[in-house]
């Protein structure tokens, strides 16, 4: 059976429905056409169709039955429901053939994409055909212009250059444009003239190639199965379980474990999308969403963090906004339990705790200095073990796999965007929940940041909670025991310590160097690569941690060091009482999270400190 889509001939029989005539042809039908047509289509139902005939039902009429219809014409439930089908049948092959022409100009659009530089940013821009599968904005306008983020760039290179890596999952936060990703591969694809299934939630699968374009009518992956076998062939799936096929697939999802749990154990390679930083939120305000004034869209973005879907496309949408409330007043200690997986159960913490990564350097912050590596260094993958039972394994060893040559992989560092930790979206939000925590489950909560040391799955929210604890303390001001950790503290008589006093202080957050204020407790609000927690100008940076080993990334602190002064810099790891003691001296890293290896000057001046936090609420 051969079939004729958008313009291109395929024997592959994909589209069952497009054999039946078209609207058109069937409108042309007398009642005896009709009744010859019905009669070859449709098996043991003869005596109805002659039924329609003696009511001089000819085509036109017959692709306005409706049940009722055919219940007043005495056709019993079973005919009737073919007759019906039949029509359904008929009328989807005009809207099929009217979408596959509209995809059509879609794939075309992307071939004729350009990327153009826009007030410091980089934008997509194809033609209005693209709105098919991009969709409209809030105010009813066709999509056909993405801005082109800094990791989109880097993820697509990090896949493509690592081409022995068949499976990919590109994960984090709900709304911060991982769909739109997609659209950006698609589009690189489409450049390189490749075929790809595209295959999105609630929506039925897609086959791109180089001369067509056309979509199934059902939502059956199955139905390119003869495509997805091929390792040429690109696999696109967004929001969904992917299908197990040997093309070259790419999951984009939020952390919902139903979407890749058995995708993940196949031997995926994760890699974490940032939040927004603000730069990157003003940047697409300024090109996309004019009519949002900066200081309102600050405004959102210091409530909800880097999250563009409420600070930009549902900026002027109460019922949207009103969902950050919603999500703060539900918070109960059921949220100690959150390890960055949304279930049914907690579906509403994304929009109050986001996953941070770590990206490269320039991308949220100034240079590295000093950095040394190359590209194409040995690193090795970590998956999950099963055990002979085909549940994950609990042994704190994981399985290695093959050593590979990877790309975005420096020295031997941690690959970019392979980390993930957990902060809150933002002070505002952080604020609200610790004055509820404290109010209603202040002994869950002590207890929960005591206890979760050796829980690794809840450590990245201990940190998150330690965090905002120690703000506060530090904010109120008081006396401190703080020791060096540059030179020996430890004698037979125990740890020397000694006293900081702090006065208390006024918060101020920042997302620029520019907007620091002396004298003031500057916190920062992007946390990508974050190189400290606060700093109070000129030369104090303070560091909360509950782990042991907390490197320093130097490249977040290069640009708040003033070179032409010769004071000493200091840092002081913020500690829980657990660990102040033991606490040592930490190394310096480079944001490839390797040891800083060509020091630069400045370095010779700064003195690490440890300084102990009572927990105590």
């Amino acid at each position: 059976m051969s079939f004729n889509v958008a313009g291109f001939s395929t024997s592959v029989p994909v589209i069952p429905s497009s054999d039946l005539p078209t609207v058109e042809e069937v409108r042309g039908f007398n009642a005896e056409a009709l009744n010859g047509f019905l009669k070859r289509r449709l098996n043991s139902v003869d005596n109805h169709i002659d039924t329609l005939t003696a009511q001089e039902v000819d085509g036109e009429a017959f692709l306005e039955l409706t049940p009722e219809d055919l219940t007043k014409l005495g056709i019993l439930l079973g005919p009737a429901k073919k007759i019906l089908k039949l029509i359904n049948g008929i009328q989807g092959s005009k809207k099929y053939d009217n979408d596959n022409e509209k995809l059509l100009r879609f794939w075309n659009a992307l071939k004729d994409g350009k990327v153009e530089e826009h007030d410091g940013g980089q934008f997509l821009e194809l033609s209005g055909d693209v709105y098919y599968l991009l969709g409209k904005d809030e105010q009813g306008s066709n999509i056909s212009t993405l801005f082109i983020r800094e990791c989109y760039h880097h993820l697509c290179n990090i896949i493509f250059e690592n081409e022995n890596i068949r499976r990919w999952r590109i994960t984090g936060n709900p709304g911060i444009g991982k769909t739109f990703f997609g659209y950006y591969l698609l589009y690189l694809l489409s450049q390189q003239r490749k075929t790809v299934v595209y295959h999105k939630l609630d929506n039925c699968p897609i086959l791109f190639s180089e001369k067509c374009a056309f979509s199934h009518d059902v939502d059956n992956i199955h139905a390119f199965k003869d495509y997805l076998r091929n390792e040429e062939v690109w696999y696109i799936v967004d929001g969904r379980k992917p299908m197990e096929y040997a093309a070259k697939t790419i999951l984009v999802c939020s952390p919902q474990k139903r979407h890749y749990s058995s995708f993940d154990k196949l031997g995926t390679t994760i890699r974490y999308m940032p939040v927004w930083s603000w730069e990157e939120i003003d940047t697409c305000r300024i090109k996309l969403f004019r009519n949002l004034t900066q200081e309102y869209v600050r405004k959102l973005y210091n409530k909800w963090g880097g999250i563009p879907r409420f600070t930009l496309f549902y900026a002027l949408n109460d019922s949207q906004q009103d969902l950050l409330q919603r999500a703060i007043n539900s918070v109960n200690d059921n949220l100690l339990n959150f390890v960055g997986e949304t279930t049914d159960d907690n579906i509403t913490s994304h929009k109050i705790i986001h996953i941070c990564t770590n990206i490269p350097k320039g991308e949220d912050e100034g240079e590295d200095e000093g950095e040394e590596g190359g590209e194409g260094m040995e690193d090795v993958e970590i998956t999950e073990v099963e055990d002979n039972s085909g549940e994950p394994s609990t042994s704190k060893l994981p399985a290695v796999t093959r050593p590979d040559k990877r790309k975005g992989v420096i020295g031997k560092g941690k690959p970019f965007y392979s980390m993930s930790t957990l902060e809150f979206a933002s002070d505002y939000v952080s604020e609200e929940i610790m004055d509820k925590l404290i109010k209603n489950y202040k002994d869950q909560l002590e207890n929960f940041v005591k206890a979760s040391s050796s829980i690794s799955d809840y450590s990245t929210l201990r940190g998150a909670i330690f965090e905002r604890i120690a703000h506060r303390k530090l904010l109120k001001g008081g006396s401190f025991r703080t020791r060096p950790l540059f030179a020996s503290t430890i004698s037979c008589f125990g740890v020397n310590n000694s006293k900081l006093s702090i006065p208390i202080q006024n918060k101020l957050l920042f997302s620029d160097i520019s907007e620091i204020v002396p004298n003031m407790y500057c916190i920062p609000t992007q946390k990508n690569n974050a190189s400290f927690d606060a700093f109070v100008f000129p030369d104090t940076f303070f560091q909360m941690t509950v782990s042991e080993s907390h490197p320093i990334i130097i490249s977040g602190l290069e640009k708040y060091i003033n070179k032409n002064d010769n004071s000493d810099i200091k840092f002081y790891f913020v500690l829980p009482k657990e660990i102040y003691n033991s606490y040592q001296e930490q190394v310096l890293y480079t944001t490839k999270r390797t040891v800083l290896k060509n020091r630069p000057p400045w370095i010779n001046r700064l003195r690490q400190y440890a300084l102990e936090i009572d927990l105590k609420l």
